[in-house]
């Protein structure tokens, strides 16, 4: 899931980004319990969640006299598709990083059309089983008492991502 990292009185934070569209022009993006920003505010500044292909794409779609840069440059067409680590500043110099970084948690297998086998142990995930989706690589595993295959190791088998539960970003603004 993306983030937009936005600095506080308490430093950087990463918000969540579970909703579709975001109103930079706002006081503040939400954390990740609230209820998302709504576009009824003056729009000098958008992020937009388009899924193409299954894939999460993010955009930012800013006015054209919003001043907003995305990596220290101007937008002249209004758009910019953004990738993980830019740097967004709007008009009135605030200063957001866009990351495309997840965390590890365990959820409920959501299923798949055809049967999905743990990275680890190579039995089949059931649906609604917990388990855990690497963050580095796409790859399931069983993450249960009985099954405790996602950290079972301190590095996933497949990519090194780290496997504790507790991890938390790899990268941060300060970085």
């Amino acid at each position: 899931m993306a983030h937009l990292w936005m600095q506080d009185e308490n430093g950087w934070g990463a918000r969540k980004l579970d909703a579709a569209l975001y109103d930079l022009a706002a006081s503040a993006i939400p954390h990740a319990e609230e209820a998302p920003i709504s576009s009824a505010s003056r729009k000098s500044a958008c992020l937009i969640r388009a899924d193409a292909g299954g894939l999460p794409a993010w955009a930012l779609i800013a006015s054209p006299d919003s001043a907003v840069r995305v990596n220290s440059r101007a937008l002249p067409a209004g758009l910019c598709v953004l990738a993980d680590r830019d740097e967004i500043r709007t008009g009135d110099g605030v200063q957001y990083f866009f990351s495309t970084e997840s965390l590890a948690t365990v959820v409920a297998f959501p299923g798949a059309e055809r049967p999905v086998y743990c990275g680890r142990c190579r039995e089949p995930i059931e649906a609604g089983a917990p388990a855990v989706c690497c963050p580095g690589c796409g790859i399931w595993y069983n993450q249960s008492d009985e099954f405790p295959c996602w950290t079972y190791s301190d590095k996933c088998a497949f990519c090194g991502h780290p496997t504790a539960l507790d991890t938390g970003f790899s990268w941060t603004p300060e970085d």
